[in-house]
């Protein structure tokens, strides 16, 4: 190692024999300056420094302000680069300028007003210069004339990728200088980086026009000298002295305005420049970051706001700005129709016509995460993702057993409740809400813990990525769903106050379309919400809506614990540190439990099945009379009949005499028929049909509960004595309202009649019977075709699942005739869900399952695909009929729309 005898402690094991004769004998730069800017590196700390694999040792050069670039031995070339580059520096470090640390005085970039002293003045106003490379700087510096080295030519402005707006600003340490009046010399390298390269000519025009919005003095000596006489400015120094650079070439240095004067000629010739070939020219550079959103008529940025991994949308001031930005670098000549005409063309250019999120990835500030194997991926511009969660994934393992703790107490120790939560988190940050059709509806007094349960929710989103709301604008302003595009929960807080019409809730909820309609811009389509809504209020939603669309949507939860004014926390301040632990806690629930908890809720946890039952009851003004008046009895006919006939005899009489007895308002005979067979059908799991015979209209399967009988409730009672043959033949089936496997009310809306004669009635009835079909028949059925209807099969089994596979297939068999409803109710199921069933079918069953399914399936990108046998994954599909599939990580080859199908597992 050498060392210097001015200095030892400033030299001693930093440069190498070979470096220290590179940079002080062959470069002639000062021992001492390059003593405590440079230092020798082996590949291992090289490769550490730059944050990848060095392929050589080198020297590494810092100024005082941090930051630097290795110089290796020998230069390596990677994959993507055209040559090999000289310098290097660290991976995802900032860029900036680099100013020589002096070897005696710590103070000399501190002290502004001494450092103007030192620097070459040009009409009495202190200039630096500004050059390539530190080794240059430092020349300049040990010479006296204060010197700013910059990485490359381009490396004075921040690049336009780091602002939303593309814009290109000073770095940090030229704004600082540039504040504090310093004025500026530009030096660059002679030959190729002179006045004949176009490139170099843009970077300093660009360089010189952001330093002069500082008001002050700018000037250009690039070119100054020859190639023979040194290329940089440390060769010119070495070569021909100090007193030379500032004689020759700081004293003929030409200010900024007048040398930009000798391309006005080429600014003149710039004015013919094609809109076409510069909007090409710009869609090419600006792809991966730009798009036009066509259905929501916007444009959009990679990563706008600094949010890594994330677009998000721009004014189109914005957008326009970027091109006058890119148009400044090259003429200074357009006008406004120029601008407006290349933006016209960008927008064909850069259109996404579908935005489609990447299913089943879910974005944090340090990576792309997949919900299903919780793998990490890095950020890509590909994934469209429009939402990032607020916190890192690497900060999970603190845990979030504080959380935990509270939950189980705010649900009165009920595990199976904080599961339910669990599973609501889940399919809001995983976006399955629309999937599952449920919306969360937390109801309790004030102090409960209800609100929070979503502070906590909206906490792990982010701010950005949930919407609040209220049921009046959301039903009655058109344009309040355009701002629940791209969001993960929709939040409403006002449904306590709120008893009108809920049918945007219901799309909202149902995984229908919405309206994205903007104020002031004509609508160009809709979009489907697929993230969760929840709901707060001291009082359950009340609606004029009395079909199952609404109540089989709802996922009830009372918060009834009211916690002590005096014993309450700041929880949401508690809860930040665990928020990545949650989201670890709620990704690890399974797929098929976050289903199960949310869509068969009831099933799974009695206490809110009964729960159920009382919100239906307290929303629902009928189902509250049928639960007094009516009874389950199998083989009953009740005529319906008309207001004014014997209550004790007809239904509507009936319902009418108990709705102005408790201060109800009474529904048309129409709409009352109908809405009881919804509540009888969809909501209770009651067989009940409409028929008719001479002697009028009858509803089967329910009759009115008489003076002095005592049979169970139809909806809130279960059966109170089981073994009695009287009770088994009256009981209920369903002693738990199943408010989540219900058929969609609109074919008892739209039908007025739903009418059948009396001698088909049986026939009628038999087809809705279930669980009543004897072994020996199932033998006989399970002989038949493909096309004919399995057998249906008995319930009887206590086992959930076993329960919840009966329930599916015999769902399938009711609709086997019915291939699209049959396709619907097989692309609702998990691939493991209908394995298991699957394997209850013959192969030709089996087969018309599958014709069923592609009957209805809707291919979409980012969707699961059967071609060929083999699992795929769609990576794009328009309106032709070739489509891109691939694997989940690669896009592959383009095959024909008809050759692919649904992916079943079966």
């Amino acid at each position: 190692m050498h060392t210097t005898q001015t200095n030892t402690t400033l030299t001693a094991n930093r440069l190498t024999d070979r470096h220290y004769k590179e940079c002080v004998t062959k470069r002639g730069l000062c021992p001492e300056w390059i003593a405590v800017n440079c230092r020798s590196m082996d590949i291992k700390e090289a490769s550490e420094r730059l944050g990848y694999t060095a392929k050589s040792a080198g020297i590494w050069l810092e100024g005082v302000n941090g930051f630097g670039q290795y110089r290796p031995n020998k230069p390596w070339k990677s994959l993507d680069e055209k040559k090999a580059p000289k310098y290097r520096t660290a991976t995802q470090e900032e860029y900036d300028a680099m100013l020589p640390r002096h070897p005696d005085n710590p103070l000399y970039w501190q002290d502004l007003e001494a450092l103007k002293a030192l620097c070459y003045q040009i009409n009495g106003h202190p200039c630096l210069v500004l050059t390539e490379g530190l080794f240059k700087a430092i020349a300049g510096c040990s010479h006296g004339l204060p010197t700013v080295g910059l990485a490359g030519v381009e490396q004075g402005l921040t690049p336009a990728a780091s602002d939303p707006q593309g814009k290109r600003y000073l770095v940090d340490t030229l704004e600082l200088l540039a504040r504090a009046k310093f004025g500026w010399i530009i030096a660059f390298d002679a030959d190729e980086h002179a006045q004949t390269n176009k490139n170099v000519v843009a970077a300093q025009r660009k360089l010189a026009y952001q330093l002069a919005k500082f008001k002050v003095p700018v000037y250009i000596a690039t070119g100054n000298w020859s190639a023979a006489e040194g290329k940089g400015m440390d060769d010119y120094i070495q070569a021909n002295g100090d007193d030379a650079f500032r004689d020759k070439i700081l004293a003929k240095a030409v200010n900024f305005e007048i040398w930009e004067r000798q391309f006005q000629e080429d600014d003149a010739d710039n004015k013919t420049l094609s809109e076409s070939s510069f909007a090409a020219q710009i869609a090419e550079d600006y792809r991966a970051r730009l798009a036009w959103h066509v259905a929501n008529k916007a444009w959009y940025w990679y990563e706008a706001e600094n949010r890594r991994g994330v677009w998000g949308e721009i004014p189109v001031e914005e957008a326009m700005s970027i091109v006058l930005t890119e148009l400044e670098t090259r003429t200074r000549h357009f006008s406004s129709k120029f601008v407006n005409g290349v933006l016209t063309l960008l927008k064909a250019k850069l259109r996404v016509n579908h935005w489609e999120v990447r299913k089943g990835f879910i974005c944090l500030q340090d990576c792309v995460l997949d919900v299903n194997t919780l793998k990490e991926y890095p950020h890509e511009p590909g994934y469209r993702m429009l939402s990032q969660l607020p916190f890192k994934w690497a900060d999970r393992n603190v845990g979030c057993e504080p959380v935990k703790e509270w939950l189980l107490e705010a649900c009165e120790g009920k595990a199976d409740w904080v599961q339910v939560i669990r599973a609501g988190i889940n399919a809001t940050v995983t976006e399955r809400g629309g999937e599952l059709q449920r919306f969360m509806e937390l109801v309790g007094a004030g102090g409960t813990g209800k609100g929070t349960l979503l502070r906590l929710v909206q906490a792990l989103l982010g701010r950005e990525n949930y919407a609040i709301t209220e049921l009046k604008q959301l039903e009655q302003n058109r344009f309040e769903t355009a701002a629940l595009y791209g969001k993960k929960a929709v939040f409403i807080t006002d449904s306590e106050r709120y008893t009108g019409d809920v049918s945007t809730l219901k799309k909202l909820t149902g995984d229908d379309e919405l309206r994205h309609e903007k104020k002031g811009i004509q609508q160009t389509g809709s979009f489907r919400f697929s993230g969760m809504v929840w709901i707060a209020a001291n009082e359950i939603i009340q609606s004029s809506d009395y079909t199952n669309a609404l109540s089989r949507r709802r996922l009830s939860m009372p918060f009834e614990r009211v916690v002590p004014q005096n014993e309450r926390r700041p929880l949401e301040k508690e809860f930040q540190p665990y928020l990545p632990g949650v989201l670890q806690w709620v990704l690890e629930m399974p797929a098929l439990d976050v289903a199960a908890y949310v869509g068969d809720t009831n099933k799974l946890v009695p206490s809110l099945g009964s729960f159920s039952t009382e919100v239906l009851l307290s929303t629902n003004p009928l189902a509250d009379w049928a639960n007094d008046c009516l009874y389950y009895d199998p083989n009953a006919q009740t005529q319906i009949g008309d207001n004014g006939q014997s209550p004790e005899l007809f239904l509507y009489p009936n319902y009418c005499e108990w709705a102005q007895r408790n201060s109800h308002g009474i529904m048309t005979k129409q709409r009352f028929s109908a809405i009881l067979l919804n509540l009888l059908k969809s909501q209770l799991n009651i067989n009940a049909a409409k028929v008719r015979n001479k002697k009028g209209r009858f509803i089967t399967k329910i009759a009115i509960r008489q003076s002095g009988q005592d049979f169970p409730l139809l909806i809130s009672e279960k059966d109170a004595d089981p073994d009695a043959d009287f009770n088994k033949s009256h009981a209920n089936p369903v002693l738990t309202p199943m408010l989540t496997e219900s058929i969609d009310s609109a074919d008892f809306q739209s039908g007025a009649d739903l009418l059948a004669d009396s001698n088909a009635s049986d026939t009628t009835n038999q087809h809705y019977l279930m669980n009543t079909t004897s072994s020996d028949n199932q033998e006989d059925k399970s002989a038949q075709s493909a096309q004919s209807a399995p057998a249906r099969v008995s319930g009887s089994t206590t086992d959930s699942t076993t329960q919840k596979q009966v329930s599916t297939k015999q769902r399938m068999i009711e609709t086997w005739d019915n291939k699209s409803a049959l396709g619907e109710i097989v692309l609702s199921l998990d691939s493991a869900e209908l394995q298991r069933i699957a394997q209850e079918f013959n192969p030709e069953q089996v087969q018309y399952i599958k014709d069923a399914a592609n009957s209805v399936w809707r291919l979409g990108a980012n969707s699961l695909a059967d071609y060929n046998g083999e699992l795929v994954y769609i990576w794009e599909c328009g309106q032709s009929n070739d489509v891109r599939i691939g694997t989940k990580q690669k896009a592959g080859a383009k095959v024909r729309r008809a050759h692919l199908r649904p992916w079943l597992g079966i």
